[in-house]
């Protein structure tokens, strides 16, 4: 019987634009984030509509997931 192989995903949190970009600079295979009225970082959370659509364009064209 072959072993299965598994493979380890890094995903890391973002509360703003800038956080997202560290996260895939240094390393993340994906990021979350949301905007502050569906985020458990509501407090923290710089992101609005705009600004979502922006990081999730940034992480795809760098071959990243978005959650």
């Amino acid at each position: 019987m072959k072993k299965k192989e598994f493979k380890y995903e890094l995903i890391a949190p973002a509360g703003s634009f800038d956080k997202l970009v560290y996260a895939i600079e240094y390393g993340a295979d994906s990021v979350y984030a949301g905007v502050p009225d569906f985020s458990l970082r509501a407090r923290i959370n710089k992101f609005n509509n705009k600004k979502i659509i922006e990081a999730i364009e940034y992480a795809h064209n760098k071959n990243k997931k978005s959650l």
